[in-house]
């Protein structure tokens, strides 16, 4: 029997006997998604670890990356501690529209989101923008540069969030429209 046990063990690598608590504190400290994502594929225990390391981040950030309305919300709708959200434009990184803010705020970290950046998502309007602004509460520092909003989200945004301290907004003009 003691030999049956030795052979698991020396067939079974170190890293495997770790318990998923252990595994999702090392995969927080990974702070790239496509390395977090080819781990999760490795075994049902590391997407566990995966899955549980999402939860404890605080601050997530998809510059550069490729990520569309579910991708993005299916990230955020796992990260229960998330406290500031990056979601940029950068050459052809993000493309997140009115539907993806929707998503975004129907999930449990939407009233703790205290930073939201949405640089250059040109998908985003006045429709995305009020309904996730509705939600985050506790939001004190906002970055809607190159999005397509109107007066509407910023009545949304005067009256919905009471602690902002920084908000900073440049407005892209619908080139069809001419005055």
């Amino acid at each position: 029997m003691r030999e049956e046990e030795e052979e698991v063990e020396e067939g079974e690598a170190e890293i495997d006997r770790l318990p998923v608590d252990v595994l999702a504190h090392c995969f927080f400290m990974i702070p790239s998604f496509a390395d977090l994502a080819r781990a999760s594929g490795v075994c049902r225990k590391w997407k566990r670890g995966v899955k549980l390391s999402l939860g404890r981040r605080e601050r997530l950030s998809f510059v550069g990356l490729k990520m569309d309305d579910d991708s993005t919300a299916r990230v955020v709708r796992r990260a229960y501690a998330l406290r500031e959200l990056d979601i940029l434009k950068i050459c052809w990184g993000c493309h997140i529209t009115d539907e993806g803010l929707y998503i975004i705020s129907l999930t449990n970290c939407a009233a703790k989101l205290m930073s939201i950046s949405l640089l250059g998502m040109t998908g985003v309007t006045d429709q995305g923008v009020v309904k996730l602004i509705a939600r985050a509460t506790a939001l004190q520092h906002l970055n809607i540069v190159s999005t397509f909003i109107t007066d509407e989200s910023l009545y949304a945004i005067a009256n919905s969030c009471p602690h902002l301290k920084c908000c900073t907004i440049i407005f892209l003009q619908n080139r069809f429209q001419y005055k």
